[in-house]
């Protein structure tokens, strides 16, 4: 797959976010219509999650930062946090957090857990922070703010396995829904020389990495391994494409994790009544926001599957007195969750035609005196025209916006 447009460009002509100066570098404002965007592969996720058994929790932007010293992060991700922030508490510090895992894994020993309530989906669409360098930002594919399309599945061991096919279940449906293609599975694993830099015995390394591998086989998927790869905590199944600048980057991942029971003093109550760690399976298939959107920008050219566009239909009334008649029909229209642009420039029409082009609208309806008068209007989309009656142009929309099966 090679993309034609810089995700920015498309971004700048669709009006989908903004970065400034002032606000700070990477970190985007989201304008209307990339709220659309956003807000169309979230509420395609939860439910797909509510469906999965997933429970959303909501969990806050920082911590102190003994949370994180007690995961790791300040010790293996330290260098791409913020500086601390001075808390209310002598001597103590708080972090914006990076991930959102350790918040999680707090949800978890909040209450007794049994191993009849196993597993335990927890999920979030949780905004973290990362300090990343200046030189590596790149509009939204690269950021410091970013909201995630996470969640943490507390596992009992042995039922590993079957929960991570589960998973590459749903990672497999969401991109055959959003039509991708050309993404690739690479299993990431610890790297032997390097041994401070992976936690926990080697052994759990070998099996954490045995079950991925066999998960990976048993769906059919192809897949490459690679050494050093892995997050701290454990090995990881990472969904690799190539996005505008021709390298391959991660958009997603699955992680097997057998450190963080330990860490956080994590326990169920097993069948035979004993205390038992949990596995935590990390996962997003998603990724973050941020970095999905820009990927479907540039694999699309911005021309989105009709759910996601955030212009549905643009209607471009022919001068004003044909206005108030078009407003009325994008405010019925908006009622049946279709997203309307009513144009309120006038002009040249062919002028006007082409600059619709720049938010990419799913389809495109001049309305006049004619068409006013027989009911009957062109529907100018990417498939061709159609003629549609105005009474049934909301069904018509609706067969067009909606998700695929």
């Amino acid at each position: 797959m090679s993309f034609q447009f810089d995700h920015r460009q498309l971004a700048d002509e669709m009006e989908i976010f903004f970065l400034n100066e002032e606000i700070g570098a990477g970190l985007p404002v989201w304008l209307p219509n990339g709220v659309a965007i956003r807000e169309s592969l979230e509420g395609f996720m939860k439910k797909l999650e509510n469906k999965a058994g997933y429970q959303r929790v909501v969990s806050p932007h920082l911590a102190k930062g003994s949370l994180y010293d007690r995961s790791g992060h300040l010790r293996a991700f330290g260098d791409n946090m913020y500086p601390p922030i001075k808390g209310s508490e002598e001597g103590e510090h708080y972090y914006l957090k990076p991930m959102n895992c350790p918040h999680h894994h707090k949800v978890f020993s909040s209450s007794l857990r049994s191993y009849r309530q196993l597993p335990l989906r927890i999920a979030e669409y949780g905004q973290v922070y990362r300090f990343e360098n200046s030189g590596s930002l790149k509009g939204l594919s690269r950021v410091r703010g970013l909201s995630q399309n996470d969640a943490h599945i507390y596992v009992n061991p042995k039922d590993s396995k079957q929960e991570i096919l589960s998973v590459l279940e749903l990672h497999e449906y969401c991109y055959r829904v959003l039509g991708l293609k050309g993404y690739r599975y690479r299993l990431s694993k610890s790297d032997k020389n390097r041994p401070n830099d992976f936690d926990g015995p080697q052994e759990l390394w070998c099996e954490s990495e045995e079950i991925l591998r066999q998960c990976l086989t048993e769906k059919g998927l192809d897949f490459f391994e690679a050494d050093g790869e892995a997050a701290f905590y454990g090995p990881k199944i990472d969904v690799q494409m190539k996005l505008n600048h021709g390298h391959e980057e991660s958009i997603a991942s699955i992680q097997i994790d057998f450190n963080s029971g330990e860490k956080f003093d994590l326990s169920f109550i097993s069948s035979s009544g004993e205390s038992q760690r949990p596995w935590v399976i990390h996962r997003a298939p998603l990724g973050s926001h941020e970095r999905f959107v820009s990927l479907l920008l540039e694999y699309y050219d911005g021309a989105l599957p009709g759910w996601l566009c955030p212009v549905q239909l643009y209607i471009l009334p022919v001068n004003e007195e044909h206005l108030s008649f078009a407003e009325d029909i994008a405010s019925k229209l908006s009622d049946n969750g279709i997203r309307v642009f009513v144009d309120h420039n006038l002009g040249s029409l062919s002028k006007r035609i082409l600059f619709a082009h720049r938010l990419r609208p799913l389809f495109k309806m001049v309305l006049g005196k004619n068409e006013i008068s027989s009911g009957d209007v062109s529907m100018q989309g990417r498939d061709g025209d159609r003629i549609v009656n105005l009474r049934h142009v909301s069904d018509f929309l609706l067969k067009r916006i909606a998700i695929p099966e």
